[in-house]
């Protein structure tokens, strides 16, 4: 069996001596989808920004790729992921869209063609309109849908979307099922979200954790199979 891209042992996060979070094992897969799901204040937001902040706050154990994920640079991890967080803080709001999501790109080793990659991104995002709009000029549906954007595009191995829903209409969530599961299926993306609705999420579910008081409560595999294709990025 394939070794997992991550691997938690025993994770626990506390506050206060009270315990915010403890996962005692679990793995995840890559090319998979994983969506973490529960009321507010479940630990889905903790977890997810366990994995990807790379800051040592916890007791456990997390290995990436089979290492100790904190034996990894900052920069050496973060080229590897890529993340759509609940609250975004931008240094750069008053820059051009444009501008925004070339940053974005131009901090991954791997993107060899930043201009082709955003070109192919703002079809399918329907982004033609945005790119000569400041930043500090968009509402906060647009900012969500233009930093989903450049982070899918960064042909990161994983990528995590906190709040999945945030923001978005049935017709943006349908347009962005539609752009994961061939980031999934075909590249080989591991996706690992957090939503109050898994049902926005039935398409791409490969796992549906669910999580109550920092505890997984529920377990459940959608027994979804993927997609064959021989030029599938083994990444």
């Amino acid at each position: 069996m394939p070794k997992p891209i991550y691997s938690i042992n025993k994770l626990e996060i506390t506050n206060n001596n009270a315990n915010r979070l403890y996962i005692k094992q679990f793995d995840i897969h890559r090319g998979a989808c994983y969506v973490f799901e529960g009321k507010m204040g479940c630990g889905k937001t903790t977890f997810l920004k366990t994995l990807y902040s790379n800051n040592r706050t916890y007791k456990g154990k997390i290995q990436f790729e089979g290492e100790d994920i904190s034996m990894y640079s900052k920069t050496e991890y973060f080229n590897q992921i890529a993340v759509v967080p609940q609250i975004v803080n931008l240094p750069w709001l008053d820059i051009k869209v444009d501008k925004y999501l070339y940053n974005v790109l131009s901090k991954y080793q791997q993107i060899r063609k930043p201009s082709k990659r955003l070109e192919n991104i703002c079809k399918k995002m329907q982004l033609t309109n945005f790119l000569e709009r400041k930043i500090k000029s968009l509402t906060p549906g647009e900012l969500r849908w233009v930093v989903l954007a450049a982070q899918i595009c960064t042909d990161s191995k994983v990528l995590f979307i906190d709040e999945y829903e945030q923001h978005l209409g049935k017709d943006n969530i349908k347009k962005l099922n539609n752009i994961l599961y061939r980031k999934i299926n075909y590249d080989g993306t591991t996706l690992i979200v957090s939503t109050q609705n898994k049902e926005l999420l039935t398409r791409l579910a490969s796992v549906v954790i669910t999580l109550e008081n920092g505890r997984i409560t529920g377990l459940r595999s959608s027994g979804r199979k993927k997609e064959s294709n021989k030029n599938r990025n083994t990444k």
